[in-house]
């Protein structure tokens, strides 16, 4: 049987409610190793959420957590933390998604991990990010989906803001933060060294809007006002509270053209390059020399209308 991707791979999972869970269970659909930490007697609040319930658990525990095992460990006890310092030491990742301030508290924040295991990859899930007046303020979707234009840019028109039925805040950050673990993974590969990964339900709702993002940055049809008696933004709004999720590159039809940047912090880092999105064919040339094809043979299948160049 061929073995999944992320086979031999040991994952400690000390998140809780949806997005760091979805991350981890993504890690183990992959065929991670994943050893999830829970408070002993009562379990991660997931377990406890909602209305909707099966076998004595909640939806949302069952809907985020296949494929892991459960450790029942109180880190709030030296012993507990103990333990957990322990599995770290066998680990490659290690996900949480506690308040930064509680993190370092409980010892398990990035610096501190990665300083006493240099190839740990370690990902932090916040709500607000690591700094800012928000930082340790606890956030949730409803939350998330108005501070980010989300429930702005659902309404009918007319109507009032509303939300979004599906938990896209959260499910933006945990696939994104699956697709950073396996990025860094991969680069422990060449390098040798782990990572501190860092992203946000907020910057992230932002990058997941991204289109709408185009749009108010270049001013096309979208609202820059909101009634003052709504606890909600406009994306305008929210574009303008987040400035460093703003990207801009030069484009020759659009000229400066504002976007989202991919709202994770690395460390070591791996600073992305922004280009504009390419025009049509205007690579064709490059790729096809890069193949060995001569830039007769390449003019031949332009005639053809076998290529197109730009």
């Amino acid at each position: 049987m061929t073995a999944l991707p992320l086979a031999g791979t040991r994952v400690v999972d000390l998140t809780h409610f949806v997005a760091g869970p979805w991350c981890t269970m993504l890690l183990a659909d992959l065929g991670a190793d994943v050893v999830k930490i829970e408070p002993p007697g009562t379990g991660e609040i997931a377990r406890r959420m909602g209305a909707v319930r099966a076998g004595g658990e909640s939806a949302i525990y069952l809907a985020f957590n296949r494929n892991k095992r459960s450790v029942a460990m109180d880190l709030k006890e030296p012993d507990g933390r103990a333990a957990a310092r322990e599995m770290v030491v066998g680990a490659d990742v290690v996900v949480q998604n506690f308040r930064p301030a509680a993190a370092r508290r409980l010892g398990m924040d990035g610096p501190t991990l990665t300083d006493r295991h240099p190839r740990l990859v370690h990902c932090a899930i916040s709500a607000f990010g690591v700094d800012g007046p928000y930082a340790e303020r606890p956030g949730n979707d409803p939350i998330i989906q108005a501070l980010s234009g989300a429930m702005f840019l659902g309404r009918a028109p007319g109507e009032r803001p509303a939300r979004m039925g599906v938990s896209l805040p959260d499910f933006a950050a945990g696939v994104l933060a699956a697709a950073s673990i396996t990025a860094a993974l991969l680069r422990r590969t060449r390098t040798g060294r782990g990572a501190v990964l860092e992203l946000n339900l907020l910057d992230t709702e932002m990058f997941a809007q991204i289109d709408h993002v185009v749009r108010v940055a270049t001013d096309v049809g979208t609202p820059t006002d909101t009634p003052a008696d709504l606890p909600v933004r406009a994306l305008s709004e929210a574009f303008a509270a987040r400035p460093h999720t703003a990207v801009t590159v030069g484009h020759p039809d659009v000229a400066s053209l504002r976007s989202a940047r991919t709202p994770v912090d690395a460390t070591p880092p791996w600073p992305v390059e922004y280009r504009p999105p390419p025009r049509l064919g205007q690579h064709t040339a490059e790729v096809l020399a890069e193949l060995g094809y001569t830039g007769e043979v390449l003019d031949r299948l332009v005639a053809r209308g076998v290529a197109g160049s730009d």
